[in-house]
């Protein structure tokens, strides 16, 4: 008996010690980075992270607690790694058992001596807090228990995170010994203060922290709201985490550690060697203008990788990455970190040449023509990825000559507003309003023929000046303003003006074998995740001069996917209206490719105004190919009379129609490559072949 009280006794002393750890996990950040390299065989946007260590607190009796957290950002190769401290030890009073090597076999076999327990008794709390603490205990009267059996009991009880002390206690009984555990309750919490949180919500603090007021602090449930907390860092990529916390008259007083941004360097890298340059051809301002992290800011793994996206949209790099360091001044309290941003440059400038579909070839609504193009291009003018180009286009019909300059981010602008200014030549067939009617049993080669400009066809030569600004307005929102000068006029194949067409109608609206106008252009576009889409679009003629146009045009387009199961519903609606001077080459021509399908193009008719609707159905066949089901509707809502010269009337066009029909869709990196056959409502079948949708 005598042993079990003096054993008791150093459990006693002992137990001040017994503490209960927090287990924290701070990440170890690697680099991020993304390229275009499909040999890295790795995934380009990969974040991962190694969690180790564990946290520890001293716990004393009384209402004072001092709770420090290891260093969270400990430098390693491109990398943090967060270790915490050992665990809690135990304090041996005067008269306590050692724990070394020196540990004698009497010692042990006293360890392991049965004592009977004929009661348990805690005191000290209330009664709410001693049925948790009897709860955790194991050990039951009128059964017989060693020292370290009693010793682990009283660990449970503490390990409840209810008690600040608990201390044993042994009475000697007749009927054995009666084990007396005296706990004093944690103070009641009042308050949390939180430093160096700057990048923390205090709605999200007060979340986590809420459900601990009411009654004495529990230290479970505070190590839950300290995970909790240090989550919210973990799941925005944001490099924090609470690193130490003081509990003293009933107010919690956490310190958190937040990673700031120190320098920022770039380096541009060789691409054969990885070794660096001393520089490289864009400017160091068109980078950094890419960049949202910036000194001073807590590092954040997000925005590191929106910042990468950001810099390889440019279309500059084959790779970009974010490399971060632990700063020479960075400390325990207050974390910083030193970033490399990686580049390697691309090639940005050359010549080509190549095929594409003509859109006179599509006239009749058979297979396509092609046009040969020829291009030359420099994306990174100046190094201020400024983009220079020059394309022709020759085809069967069509001719195209366009020069253009493109500033993605004009200088200083906050908004991110690009620039375009251009000049355009472009010769195209005016089949779809001006060819001429076909009679019902008109063979193939006719309709080429008269699409092609031959046999009375018109050709439109337009050519165009202008300027554009475009920026994005909100989340998937863009806009666009601009301004253009247009000269327009009607010719034959030979490029001979025509005032008329074969049926004695103007092509002009001025009587002159050219119309001019000022347009102003106002649009904005939405896209969406889920592939729906919107665009609107308002344009007006400007009459500065009295002999040019004066019209108001406006645009609307909508598309919406429909999942369903395997299958994929495309629904698409377009409208249109023409207000004021109408030459009738802007009237809205309907049917064709990308109209209405198993008519011509422009087979429905043409007008001041037009709606039309599709609705096509999609399943997959066989990567890359779809299999497709359409319908298709079109009308010009009686408008084809008031265009001069009634060009769709006088063609004995119906101004309303509908087709279906069915196809193949294959994916190719140019877009969408379509195959298809189509009927109208005339029973006439057509075959379609097109590059992507308008």
């Amino acid at each position: 008996m005598d042993q079990l009280l003096k054993s008791l006794n150093d459990l006693h002393q002992a137990a001040s010690s017994v503490c209960l750890h927090l287990q924290q996990l701070p990440a170890s950040l690697t680099q991020v980075g993304r390229s275009n390299n499909p040999s890295s065989g790795a995934n380009p946007f990969a974040l991962s992270s190694t969690r180790s260590g564990s946290h520890s607190r001293a716990c004393s009796q009384g209402s004072g607690r001092r709770v420090h957290f290891a260093p969270p950002f400990a430098a390693i190769n491109n990398a943090f790694t967060a270790q915490g401290g050992g665990t809690g030890g135990q304090a041996a009073g005067k008269g306590g058992r050692s724990s070394g090597k020196g540990s004698s076999s009497k010692q042990e076999d006293e360890d392991e001596e049965r004592i009977l327990i004929s009661e348990v008794e805690v005191v000290g709390v209330s009664e709410d807090l001693k049925r948790i603490a009897y709860d955790a205990l194991t050990t039951r009267p009128n059964f017989a228990y060693t020292l370290k059996e009693v010793q682990a009991d009283l660990k449970r009880v503490f390990a409840t995170g209810w008690f600040s002390s608990c201390v044993p206690d042994a009475e000697d009984t007749r009927d054995g010994v009666k084990l007396v555990i005296k706990v004093a309750a944690n103070p009641e919490l009042r308050g949390v203060v939180a430093r160096g949180a700057d990048a923390l919500p205090t709605a999200v603090l007060q979340k986590a922290m809420r459900p601990l007021y009411g009654g004495p602090l529990n230290f479970v449930a505070f190590s839950r709201a300290v995970e909790r907390l240090d989550g919210w860092y973990r799941e925005r990529g944001i490099l924090g985490q609470v690193i130490d916390f003081n509990f003293e008259g009933g107010i919690v007083d956490l310190t958190v550690g937040e990673a700031a941004v120190g320098s920022i360097e770039l380096a541009f890298l060789d691409p054969a060697t990885n070794s660096p340059k001393a520089q490289g051809a864009t400017k160091p301002g068109v980078i950094r203008r890419h960049l949202t992290t910036q000194p001073g800011r807590v590092y954040s793994l997000r925005q590191a990788k929106a910042d990468i996206d950001s810099v390889y949209s440019t279309g500059l790099f084959e790779d970009v990455n974010i490399v971060p360091q632990e700063a020479e001044d960075s400390t325990e309290t207050q974390p910083k970190v030193d970033l490399t941003v990686n580049l390697v440059e691309r090639k940005t400038g050359g010549l080509g040449a190549g095929t594409g579909i003509s859109a006179a070839g599509r006239g009749s609504g058979n297979m396509p023509g092609f046009v040969g193009n020829f291009t030359y291009s420099q994306r990174n003018l100046l190094g201020l990825n400024q983009k220079l180009s020059a394309l022709v286009e020759l085809g069967q019909a069509d001719s195209l000559f366009r020069l253009q300059w493109v500033d993605p981010w004009i200088r200083g602008d906050p908004n991110r507003t690009s620039m375009t200014l251009s000049m355009m030549n472009t010769r195209t067939s005016a089949a779809a309003i001006h060819g001429k009617a076909l009679e019902p049993d008109a063979s193939p080669a006719d309709a080429a023929a008269d699409a092609r400009g031959a046999a009375g066809g018109v050709t439109l030569g337009r050519l165009v000046a202008g300027t554009e600004w475009r920026r994005p307005l909100a989340a998937n929102w863009s806009g666009i303003a601009g301004l253009t000068w247009q000269r327009s006029c009607c010719m034959d194949s030979h490029g001979t003006p025509l005032l008329s067409d074969a049926y004695g109608a103007p092509l002009t609206f001025s009587g002159r074998p050219s119309d001019s106008m000022m347009l102003g252009v106002i649009s904005g576009s939405y896209s969406a995740n889920d592939g729906s889409s919107m665009g609107i679009s308002l344009e007006q003629a400007l009459p500065l001069h009295p002999a040019w146009l004066n019209f108001n045009r406006l645009r609307l387009r909508l598309e919406q996917p429909v999942t369903l199961g395997p299958l994929t519903l495309q629904l698409r609606g377009k409208a249109g209206s023409v207000y004021g001077d109408l030459p009738p080459y802007e009237a809205f021509p309907l049917g064709g490719t990308n109209s209405v399908r198993g008519y011509a193009e422009g087979g429905v008719g043409s007008g001041r105004h037009f709606v039309e609707g599709t609705a096509e159905l999609r399943w997959l066949l066989a990567k890359p190919v779809h299999g497709t089901l359409f319908a298709d509707y079109g009308s010009d809502l009686d408008s084809g009379e008031s265009v001069i010269g009634d060009p769709a009337g006088t063609r004995g066009k119906p101004g309303s129609g509908y087709g279906f029909g069915g196809g193949i869709r294959i994916d190719s990196p140019l877009g969408p490559v379509r195959l298809e056959y189509a009927w109208n409502d005339q029973r006439r079948g057509r075959f379609h072949v097109a590059l992507g949708y308008d």
